[in-house]
């Protein structure tokens, strides 16, 4: 009897329960349908907008009114009723002066405008609404303060959005600086880098100088990556050469450091059937390498570690290095290659790698024409034709240059005096010719 009574008690509790969540879902509904209502109600609802006491949600309707339907007398009463609630609620007096505006009524929008501007001085929040509609009255004046708060202040979209009004209203690279502020000189430098406006970037280089490269490192590399892909090579290597690598031709051929993959850096990447990695050399070996591994589940095309090289046109060059292989497969194995960047010259090649070999030094002669700036130094593999066509193994490189052999390309050999004393004599700023001569 006792355990029955214990049931039953534990079976009323429980609908007890199931009730009271009931109630709670069926009250939380009622609640999210009147929120709903408030917020989305058109026809038959002038009684619950005559209770409505909330400045944003008056200040939502006027401004569906105004832009939704048009109905500027409805949008004004909302937005004077929601000024009433708050008199400093910032978004109601910016719907006001877009309101007076569409009306016809700009003196009246201009002042609620600079009103709004003393009001929200130290505000982040409705800023690029205030920037916008400060366009819309053509108050350049405000609209240069905001953007340029925007930008140094706030993050992320509205940043990039603030960015591309101001470069879309100032071509002038030192007008838009004057607007926008030298506190912003970094984010306008990458902006114009990022969308290729390389003349402008150009222009705010020298600030980036001052404010050191070192510092920020990352930035100027995208930049010198954008110089690259826009045919700019001659002063990304005069940047290059100055900052990143002083002392020779190829960048980091004992592969010091992690590829950059970018600027005149190492680029790798990790196509299906591939792996790379950096090895530490083992006992006598005590320079690190390269070590790209095959897996034997692809017939690979393989260009995915190069650099770009900048060099001195109508030169001849060779590329030497060491490099080992472990059982490598097919007819078509890796081979080293030199090809120009943006030019035509005949490639290089060396002959493909055995299967197997220990650390072996090699020699590759090649020459840079005169209408080149840069070559491109790189591992390839071509696809195999064969049924066996999967390619598996192991390479090392180790220890790569590039040496100027002192021979000139063309037999132009006057032409080409001529042409370096004259860059020579210009003083230009960013001269290239010779820079990379050891």
């Amino acid at each position: 009897m006792a355990g029955f009574s214990s049931y039953t008690y534990h079976w009323t509790f429980r609908i007890v329960c199931f009730l009271f969540l009931l109630g709670l879902a069926v009250l939380q509904l009622f609640i999210s349908r009147q929120e709903q209502t408030a917020y989305s109600g058109t026809s038959g609802s002038a009684a619950m907008l005559g209770s409505l006491y909330s400045s944003s949600l008056l200040t939502w309707h006027a401004k569906r009114f105004h832009l939704l339907e048009g109905e500027m007398a409805k949008a004004e009463g909302l937005f004077k009723r929601a000024l009433v609630q708050n008199p400093l609620f910032i978004p109601a007096w910016l719907g006001l002066a877009e309101l007076r505006n569409d009306q016809g009524r700009k003196p009246e929008s201009q002042a609620i405008l600079e009103y709004v501007d003393q009001l929200s001085a130290d505000i982040s929040r409705w800023r690029w609404d205030k920037a916008l509609l400060a366009y819309q009255l053509g108050r350049l004046d405000i609209l240069s303060r905001d953007l340029s708060y925007v930008i140094e202040k706030i993050p992320g979209k509205s940043r990039q959005s603030a960015l591309k009004m101001a470069f879309s209203i100032w071509d002038d690279p030192q007008e838009l600086l004057s607007r926008m502020g030298t506190q912003n000189v970094l984010y306008l430098f990458n902006y114009a880098a990022q969308t290729t406006q390389i003349d402008t970037a150009l222009a705010f280089w020298p600030y980036i100088e001052k404010m050191g490269v070192e510092a920020n490192k990352k930035d100027v590399l995208t930049f010198l990556n954008a110089l690259i892909l826009n045919k700019r090579i001659d002063i990304a290597a005069t940047i290059w050469k100055k900052y990143f690598n002083s002392q020779s031709l190829l960048y980091d051929g004992s592969f010091q450091d992690e590829p950059m993959n970018t600027a005149f850096g190492w680029r790798v990447e990790k196509p299906k059937g591939s792996t790379w990695r950096i090895e530490s050399g083992k006992g006598k070996e005590k320079s690190q390498a390269m070590r790209l591994h095959f897996s034997g589940t692809e017939n690979i095309a393989f260009t995915h570690l190069s650099q770009i090289v900048p060099l001195a046109s109508a030169r001849k060059y060779s590329l030497t290095g060491w490099l080992k292989t472990e059982k490598l497969t097919t007819d078509q194995r890796p081979y080293l290659e030199v090809v120009g960047y943006k030019c035509n010259i005949p490639p290089a090649k060396t002959e493909i790698m055995a299967k197997s070999q220990p650390w072996t030094p090699f020699t590759l002669s090649f020459n840079v024409s005169e209408d080149c700036e840069a070559v491109q130094v790189r591992v390839r593999r071509d696809p195999s034709k064969h049924l066996d066509n999967l390619l598996a193994g192991d390479l090392w490189l180790r220890d790569l240059e590039i040496h100027n052999t002192g021979e000139i390309e063309s037999s132009s050999d006057t032409k080409l005096l001529l042409h370096d004393l004259q860059i020579r004599d210009s003083g230009a700023i960013y001269s290239f010719s010779g820079t990379n001569n050891p």
